[in-house]
C-alpha cells in the first residue's frame, strides 16, 4: 500500500510537468560531467518480518552525459539509521548503483528513465550458530556483513536553474535480491530450534531521492536561464503558490515505561522514520515574507503499543517563512506551529493479574484504540530554485518538535502502581522536497 501510494504521487508529478516541458521545447547541448549531492529515503520491505521500515540517508552522484539523451552514472548512499536486525538485514545500510538514464531535455526541464544495477549492504545481520555447553546444545547468534544484489528502476526529473546548476528528483523501485541464507526455525518440542537454509527472496522497495547537481564542461551557453526580468518582479506579480511534496519525518517517540520490573529503564525512547506525501499553499506578502499552510500524510500503518503512537500519522503546519529571493534561488527561515496526529493509539481496556516472586502484577490483555493529536512546531530552513516565472522546486530541512501529552504506560506493572507518564517534548528531523506553481 505504501509503495502504491507513493508511485501514484510520483506519476501525478510527471503528468503535471509534461505540458510545462513541452511548452518550453527548446533543446540545448548538455554539459558533459555532473556531480551532485542528495537526500534519499528507501522503504525497505523486510523479507523476514513482512513489514516496512523507512530509512533516510544521504549520498552523492557522478554522471557523464554522452549526449542530450543518454548518460551513464554512479551513485552511492549511506543510511545511518539502524535497520532491524534479522537474517538478511541489520545495522546501518550502504547502497551503490551504476547504470544509465535515457530521456529528453528541454530548456528548463529534463525527463528520463533510469536502469541501474548495484548492491545494498548491511553491516550487522544475524547468523544462527549451533554450539554446545556441558553437553547441552543451543544456538548463538553471530553478526556479519551481508551484501545483496540490487537494481534501481524508475524515473528522473531534472530542473535546470542555470547552465551550471540543476535540481534533480528521482523516484523508483529498488529491487533487492536477498541471497540464500541460514535461519532458525522454532521447534515446539525443542529448546534450540532447527537451523535450516532458506532460498533467495526478492523484494521491491520504493525509493525517493532529491538533490542538487553541478555541471562542468561542454554544452552551449544558451538555455537554462530565466527570462531577463527578475524573479522579484515575478514574485510580486504572482502572490499565490501551490505545491506538492515528498516528506521524510524521523519521529522520536517518548518513553513508554516507568522503569519498574518487566520494563526498560525510564529513559528508553523509540524512533521510527516515516515517508509520506502532501500539499502546500502559500501567499507571498512580499519578496521577503510569506504565509503558508502544509499538510502531509504518512501511509505506513504502525501497530505500536506505546500509548502515544499508532496507526497512520498525519501532519498539519501553519506559519511563515522569512528570507531573501534572488533571480534563480531563494533562502528562507521558517516557523510553523501545527499538530501531528496518530489514527490508532492503543489504550488498556482490560488487565489480568499474576504473581511473580510474591508480588502481584497486572498484565494488559485488552486494548482499545483511538486517535490522538499533539501540538507540533516546525522550525528550519528552506531553499527554493526558480526554473521559470511559474515553476519552482523547494527543499525544506528542519526540526519538527512534537509535544506528546500525558498518557498511560501499557507495560506490565505491579498492581496499584501508577501508569501515568508525563508529557514529553521530542525533536524529530524532517526533510521535504517538492514542486511549486506560482500564480
Amino acid at each position: 500500500m505504501t509503495t502504491r501510494a507513493l508511485f501514484t504521487y510520483t506519476a501525478l508529478i510527471l503528468f503535471i510537468l509534461a505540458p510545462a516541458a513541452a511548452a518550453r521545447a527548446q533543446e540545448r547541448d548538455a554539459p558533459k560531467v555532473e556531480i551532485g549531492v542528495q537526500y534519499t529515503s528507501l522503504s525497505f520491505n523486510l523479507p523476514t518480518f513482512g513489514d516496512t521500515q523507512n530509512a533516510p540517508g544521504v549520498g552523492a552522484r557522478v554522471t557523464y552525459n554522452l549526449n542530450d539523451y543518454f548518460a551513464v552514472e554512479a551513485e552511492g548512499n549511506v543510511y545511518p539509521t539502524s535497520v532491524r536486525n534479522d537474517y538478511v538485514t541489520g545495522g546501518a545500510a550502504q547502497q551503490a548503483q551504476f547504470g544509465v538514464k535515457v530521456g529528453k531535455r528541454w530548456r528548463s526541464v529534463g525527463v528520463f528513465a533510469k536502469a541501474r544495477p548495484g548492491f545494498v549492504s548491511f553491516g550487522e545481520t544475524l547468523t544462527p550458530l549451533p554450539v554446545e555447553s556441558g553437553g547441552v546444545p543451543f544456538v548463538q547468534f553471530g553478526r556479519e556483513r551481508k551484501t545483496h544484489f540490487s537494481a534501481d528502476v524508475g524515473g528522473v526529473l531534472e530542473f535546470y536553474t542555470s547552465r551550471r546548476v540543476l535540481v534533480r528528483v528521482d523516484a523508483g523501485d529498488t529491487i533487492i535480491r536477498y541471497g540464500e541464507h541460514r535461519e532458525l526455525t522454532p521447534v515446539f518440542d525443542s529448546l534450540t530450534g532447527q537451523i535450516g537454509t532458506v532460498e533467495a527472496r526478492t523484494r521491491h522497495n520504493f525509493q525517493f531521492t532529491a538533490g542538487v547537481g553541478f555541471r562542468f564542461g561542454g554544452g552551449s551557453e544558451a538555455g537554462g536561464a530565466l527570462p531577463s526580468s527578475s524573479t522579484s518582479a515575478a514574485a510580486r506579480e504572482r502572490r499565490f503558490e501551490a505545491g506538492v511534496q515528498f516528506s521524510s519525518l524521523a519521529l522520536r517517540t517518548p518513553r513508554s515505561n516507568v522503569g519498574l520490573p518487566f520494563s526498560g529503564t525510564p529513559g528508553d525512547e523509540g524512533s521510527q522514520a516515516e515517508a509520506g506525501f502532501g500539499g502546500r499553499l502559500g501567499y507571498n506578502v512580499s519578496d521577503a515574507l510569506a504565509f503558508e499552510a502544509e499538510g502531509n500524510f504518512y501511509p505506513r500503518r504502525s501497530f505500536a503499543f506505546d500509548g502515544a503512537t499508532g496507526g497512520y500519522p498525519s501532519q498539519m503546519q501553519f506559519g511563515a517563512k522569512l528570507g531573501r529571493r534572488f533571480q534563480r534561488f531563494g533562502f528562507f527561515a521558517k516557523a510553523r506551529p501545527g499538530f501531528v496526529s496518530f489514527s490508532n493509539v492503543a489504550f488498556i481496556s482490560a488487565t489480568e493479574t499474576f504473581v511473580f516472586n510474591g508480588t502481584q502484577y497486572a498484565l494488559p490483555i485488552g486494548f482499545d484504540r483511538a486517535r490522538r493529536t499533539y501540538f507540533s512546531m516546525d522550525l528550519g530552513g528552506v531553499v527554493e530554485f526558480y526554473h521559470t516565472r511559474r515553476w519552482l522546486t523547494r527543499f525544506d530541512l528542519g526540526d519538527t518538535m512534537i509535544r506528546y501529552g500525558e498518557r498511560e504506560s501499557t507495560e506490565i506493572l505491579p498492581v496499584g502502581a501508577s501508569r501515568a507518564l508525563p508529557a514529553a517534548l521530542r525533536h524529530s528531523l524532517q526533510f521535504t522536497a517538492g514542486l511549486g506553481l506560482r500564480f
